[in-house]
């Protein structure tokens, strides 16, 4: 029984390292004025103001590179060449596996805290430290909890400073900028 646990525990950690590979950067396009098409190689992404999400292995990366077209009705187009060197991209997924766990962990260190006045009035000995030792068990097994959920988070590709889309903008009322 212990070697099925310990291989169906080894086959999930497995295939919970390849949903990491799912990892996309996502940026927020903007231009003055909006509604304006936004392209990447030649495939339409969508009209301003839009959110892009971007595969961190995807095609439309160019040598570390994407480079953002912005068309008008009217045939102008302005470029932006976002590097991608020093962003990081989030992995949606990461959020959704490790949720559970921690708000499991919540619920948990929440249940440990609740009537505990009850405790205070209670005499040594009584039925009260039992219930004492109830929540912190409890409060143990939230933080434990919510250890698990952080670290199946990072192991994913979560990343706190990757989940707010980065920012690529446009003004058609400034003068182009050293064609890009």
């Amino acid at each position: 029984m212990d070697g099925i646990t310990l291989r169906g525990v080894v086959c999930v950690l497995l295939a919970l390292s390849q949903v990491g590979c799912r990892s996309v950067y996502q940026f927020r396009c903007t231009s003055n004025p909006s509604e304006v098409g936004v392209v990447v190689r030649e495939q339409m992404l969508g009209e301003t103001p839009c959110s892009v999400k971007i595969p961190k292995k995807s095609d439309l990366i160019q040598d570390g590179q994407i480079e953002f077209v912005f068309c008008l009705p009217d045939g102008r187009e302005k470029k932006r060449v976002v590097d991608l060197h020093d962003l990081k991209p989030t992995n949606p997924v990461a959020w959704i596996v490790a949720a559970p766990f921690l708000l499991t962990g919540i619920g948990l260190l929440w249940l440990a805290g609740a009537d505990k006045n009850d405790e205070d009035s209670s005499p040594v000995g009584s039925a009260g430290s039992k219930d004492a030792g109830g929540r912190a068990c409890s409060a143990l097994l939230g933080v434990g909890t919510l250890g698990i959920g952080a670290g199946v988070y990072s192991l994913l590709g979560g990343d706190a400073d990757s989940l707010n889309d980065y920012p690529v903008r446009v003004d058609f009322s400034e003068p182009q900028e050293d064609g890009k």
